[in-house]
């Protein structure tokens, strides 16, 4: 058996006795409940979590919240390379980005929600929402590359190179290399964010508007069931982007 074979093997063995442990506490919480309506049943939940993927409408939700957290990320990532590209080209712009970002790690979500409900459209809301907060964190990764590789832009200094050069053969592969960790991360970030904002903002297709609909028709069920799916999304994707990133490293 090879190490990666045997590694592997490793991981599934975890993943399966951590669900198992998982359920067997859900058993537990149900049973002492004793309702369905607080703590629904994990049979009764996953059955109704596959019923559910036989609907279309729960599909058009899905990839609805699906591509506005793609969307929230793309541009969180796009703006956070445009700033540490800066900072790394221009030093001096370190403090005003690094107070902007501390600003928004410190903001509330639920008053940047509240806020944009006034601004934006009820669709747009969850995608600026999640920009709040994943650019933040996919700053401060690109902020960390930097730091760890401090040695190079002395380099720079002492051999006089170019901005343009700077770029191309320092700034640019620092900053791709941490992209497959950002992704991995800040993806499932951006689907947690954004269903909590679709659930304020219930915009039309969203998974955040079938679990605030099925909370006010007390369906526990139905939203422990939306909650298991989102949570098997944000695990498939991180587990995807998980793969590229180790393969990468080989």
């Amino acid at each position: 058996m090879n190490k990666s074979t045997k590694k592997f093997l490793i991981n599934t063995a975890q993943i399966a006795g951590l669900t198992v442990a998982a359920l067997l506490l859900w058993y537990a919480a149900s049973a002492v409940s004793g309702s369905e309506l607080i703590i629904p049943d994990p049979r009764t939940v996953i059955v109704l979590a596959f019923r559910l993927l036989g609907s279309g409408e729960i599909w058009l939700a899905l990839l609805a919240t699906l591509a506005r957290s793609a969307a929230a990320f793309a541009l969180s990532v796009a703006f956070a390379f445009g700033a540490a590209l800066l900072t790394g080209v221009f030093p001096k712009t370190r403090f005003c980005v690094d107070a902007a970002v501390t600003f928004l790690r410190a903001l509330p979500t639920i008053a940047a929600i509240l806020t944009m409900l006034v601004v934006f459209r009820s669709s747009a809301v969850p995608v600026v929402v999640a920009f709040l907060v994943e650019f933040p964190v996919a700053y401060g990764a690109f902020e960390r590359q930097f730091d760890r590789n401090a040695g190079l832009f002395d380099v720079c200094k002492v051999y006089n190179v170019s901005a343009a050069n700077k770029v191309r053969f320092y700034l640019l592969p620092l900053i791709g290399r941490e992209m497959l960790s950002v992704s991995e991360e800040g993806v499932s970030l951006c689907v947690k964010v954004v269903i909590a904002g679709e659930v304020l903002a219930l915009p039309l297709k969203a998974v955040g508007r079938e679990m605030y609909i099925s909370k006010i028709s007390v369906e526990t069920a139905r939203v422990a069931a939306l909650t298991l799916l989102s949570l098997v999304l944000c695990f498939a994707i991180s587990g995807i982007l998980g793969y590229f990133r180790r393969r990468s490293g080989d």
